[in-house]
């Protein structure tokens, strides 16, 4: 055993659902790797979770933050199925998978076979009601044209005039990449956020082929997985771990949550590390060199906490701020990475008093039609036992425009009512919980890949301080987590050496 001396310590900084997995993965990888470990978080909040948190409103189950996990992207469920929560995922109610855009005042249903922006069926497309036969034409052309020859970066907005039109950018690409990113398509990088765009263009030219092939390989893929799971279960081999039981299957909808809401994630992580390794109400305000040679993390109390390693899972203009006078090139670099505010608003209606709704998930607005809200959801028709049947349950996310204040929760309220009784005529709800996100979501704007880069490559002049969470490699939950994990993984072997 290793004297206490040779003891290693880890601070991560930040207690998101990215702090969060790199702290868990920094213990389980030092087990495996042999090497005695201390790790501390630090949160400056009262909680640890960042804008994944759940609350119970009578026997109505709302989410304040993100909702569901992408499926497609493995390392969220992999997390889940790490921390033995995989009997608790829950599909999406995909008998009822329907999304409508609203335009000029009428619900459009988004076409059967639409993925993202892509059409991948002919009928369902000619037929829809959202798009001009110009548009359609326009769109179809994706098919003939020439893939991009030149090189850099390019806006999203940008690639899919060139690809699909404008009226696919209109009616589709802003208001889609406004409810997933709550950003901006005319500044977004679509190598940073779409990069599979990018990749199906330069492969297969055409961006309605790629998604047809890509779409064979998942169904092969599915087909190859299913006869392997009937195999195993039938010679007894399936489990893995000796009980002779077949495995379970992950739920296949494309987006999953858990039973008790997505909290119950971080509630878990924040139980493996115990309270022993979670410090709440610490802000850090910088990093030094100490006269060991290790690094000091410095609080706002004034104390200053030694470690081997750093991990900084912050937003990057808080990160910028701790890193301003150990690394002000880096600081300033992370400073130029934009970041704007979100706000969602939960509101409950008597079951009876809901006229007959259109089906589906839910709407996204477009910008062009003047509303306050980007997009609500059916949260009773996409997710299973959210409320009592007599309840519905309305999700509403509030247009916050770059730059401006989010407005309190009294007229966050106000404006989800207002406008969901102009949309669908709803009536006064029973209650509504409102939740403001101040510069919670980052923005990929073009540049933003050789600006990670550039800061990377400048990190390594500081061996041991390391960056995660949402600001680099992906911001939703999964890409978050991957990131982490990945992170506390090399920096394990790296102090293991």
């Amino acid at each position: 055993m290793e004297s206490a001396s040779q003891v290693r310590k880890v601070i991560v900084v930040g207690g998101g659902i990215g702090g969060l997995a790199a702290a868990w993965e920094l213990t389980e990888e030092a087990k495996r790797q042999g090497l005695e470990l201390e790790v501390k978080l630090l949160e400056a909040s009262g909680r640890v979770g960042g804008s994944i948190r759940t609350d119970r409103v009578g026997d109505c189950l709302v989410e304040a933050g993100p909702d569901c996990i992408v499926s497609e992207k493995p390392w969220g469920v992999q997390l889940i199925e790490d921390l033995d929560l995989g009997g608790q995922l829950t599909p999406t109610n995909d008998a009822d998978r329907r999304t409508y855009v609203l335009w000029k005042g009428k619900l459009h249903p988004l076409p059967d076979g639409l993925i993202l922006l892509v059409p991948t069926k002919v009928t369902p497309f000619i037929t829809a009601s959202l798009f001009s036969w110009p548009g359609k034409f326009r769109m179809a052309l994706d098919l003939v044209l020439p893939k991009r020859k030149t090189t850099g970066d390019e806006t999203l907005g940008d690639f899919i005039r060139r690809r699909l039109g404008s009226e696919a950018l209109d009616k589709l690409g802003e208001p889609l990449v406004a409810g997933i990113h709550s950003g901006d398509p005319e500044t977004m990088s679509v190598a940073s956020t779409f990069p599979r765009f990018l990749q199906m263009e330069q492969e297969e030219r055409s961006l309605i082929l790629g998604m047809l092939r890509r779409m064979r390989a998942a169904r092969q893929a599915r087909e190859r997985a299913a006869a392997q799971l009937a195999e195993a279960a039938g010679d007894g081999s399936g489990t893995g771990t000796g009980s002779g039981a077949p495995r379970r299957q992950i739920p296949r909808t494309m987006f999953v949550t858990l039973r008790r809401g997505l909290e119950e994630l971080v509630v878990e992580l924040a139980r493996r590390l115990g309270d022993e390794r979670i410090e709440l109400g610490q802000k850090v305000t910088g990093i030094r060199r100490g006269a060991d040679g290790r690094w000091e993390v410095t609080t706002a109390e004034g104390e200053a906490k030694p470690a081997d390693a750093v991990i900084l899972a912050t937003p990057a203009h808080a990160t910028a701020e701790i890193l301003a006078c150990l690394a002000p090139g880096i600081a300033d670099e992370l400073r130029e990475m934009p970041y704007v505010s979100s706000a969602t608003v939960t509101l409950a209606y008597r079951r009876e008093d809901v006229p007959t709704s259109p089906g589906g998930f839910g709407t996204v607005i477009p910008k062009g039609e003047a509303r306050r809200i980007k997009a609500f959801t059916w949260v009773t028709t996409k997710f299973f036992e959210r409320a009592p049947a007599d309840t519905v349950l309305m999700r509403c996310f509030v247009r916050v425009p770059f730059g401006e204040r989010v407005p309190s929760q009294d007229e966050l309220k106000r404006i989800a009512a207002r406008e969901l009784a102009d949309i669908l005529g709803l009536p006064e709800p029973l209650w509504a919980r409102a939740y403001r996100w101040e510069r919670a979501m980052p923005q990929y704007v073009v540049g933003h890949g050789a600006r990670v880069e550039r800061v990377e490559a400048a990190l390594a002049e500081l061996p041991g301080v390391v960056l995660a969470g949402g600001a680099y490699h992906g911001s939703g939950i999964p890409d978050t987590v991957r990131v982490g994990r990945e992170r506390a993984r090399e920096l394990v072997t790296r102090l293991r050496a």
